[in-house]
């Protein structure tokens, strides 16, 4: 039973880690695309023709990132070590020169597509999604008890608003980097950029435990972001919508989700709350299982003359 475990285990971290960050470059891949068009284009319609390969790499990678999604329904572990790996982007993120250091070492080596997804914090998003998911499910596994009505109707509240206020920070910070490097020449550490990367990444995290409690409380964010997300085919009507968020916040906001954060996020979102039921299904029935003997009783048990 152990060995089964361990098995479980390693193999979900395999598949994990290798997994998700290269489903997270096809769709900054795919992405790199719908952002250019709408850098050229602007307001005007664009050919939709030339973006069906980009449509189809990120749809690949969004099914590899909801596959890491469906190993946690056998173990924890993977989806864990990829919310490990978001360090990194992280790290990143918060100093400019190394963002400037990773193009020059890794030219010739990555796509530059990816890169540039790095640097509008999409594997950041993803990776610690998924991290956080993981995290969720290990508790969920030790603890699989159904909390009060109060708790998941709050969450229904609570994580939406937490999840876009972690991503409107984030995205503001890593805008801000990026207007200080070019506009000031400045690749050294801007503290106001790093407390709302920061503050912002806490807030996604305490989004997503919010489903520890509620484990519905991703379903609504998960529509509001398809609804967006489907109107990156609407260029005049997706531009006018963002357009009420100060430009500080919707431009970062809306190369995110035009690079595919938005829809990748929302399926991670509804894939996650799948596992969840299912887990805590799991988890709840292995606790009701009555053993035949109490430990200390005699065995095997006595029958009386």
């Amino acid at each position: 039973m152990r060995g089964s475990r361990t098995s479980a285990q390693l193999i979900t971290v395999i598949i994990a880690v290798v997994v998700a960050p290269f489903g997270a470059g096809l769709i900054a891949t795919g992405g790199s695309s719908w952002v250019f068009a709408y850098g050229q284009y602007a307001m005007a319609e664009f050919d939709l023709d030339r973006l069906g390969g980009p449509i189809l790499l990120q749809a690949v990678g969004i099914l590899l990132l909801l596959l890491v999604t469906m190993t946690g329904i056998w173990s924890s572990a993977g989806l864990i070590a990829v919310g490990v790996l978001a360090i990194v982007p992280l790290v990143i993120s918060l100093f400019p020169v190394l963002l400037l250091e990773t193009y020059r070492l890794a030219a010739g080596i990555l796509p530059v597509e990816w890169l540039d997804g790095l640097a509008y914090g999409l594997p950041l998003i993803l990776l610690l999604l998924l991290g956080t998911m993981g995290l969720v499910l290990a508790m969920v596994r030790r603890r699989p008890e159904a909390t009060g009505a109060a708790l998941s109707v709050g969450g229904l509240v609570v994580a939406p608003v937490l999840l876009l206020a972690g991503v409107l920070l984030l995205s503001w910070g890593l805008d801000r980097t990026r207007n200080v490097a070019l506009q000031q020449y400045r690749f050294d550490f801007v503290p106001e950029a790093a407390a709302g990367i920061l503050i912002g990444t806490l807030a996604i995290i305490a989004g997503v435990f919010v489903t520890r409690w509620s484990r519905f409380a991703l379903v609504l964010p998960a529509l509001a972001l398809l609804v967006v997300s489907a109107l990156v085919f609407a260029p005049r009507v997706f531009l006018s919508a963002l357009s009420v968020l100060p430009m500080e916040g919707s431009r970062p906001l809306s190369r995110l989700i035009l690079v595919g954060g938005g829809t990748a996020a929302a399926i991670l979102y509804l894939g996650f709350t799948a596992v969840l039921t299912r887990v805590r299904a799991q988890a709840a029935m292995t606790r009701s299982v009555v053993t035949p003997y109490p430990p200390s009783a005699q065995y095997p048990p006595t029958s009386e003359a």
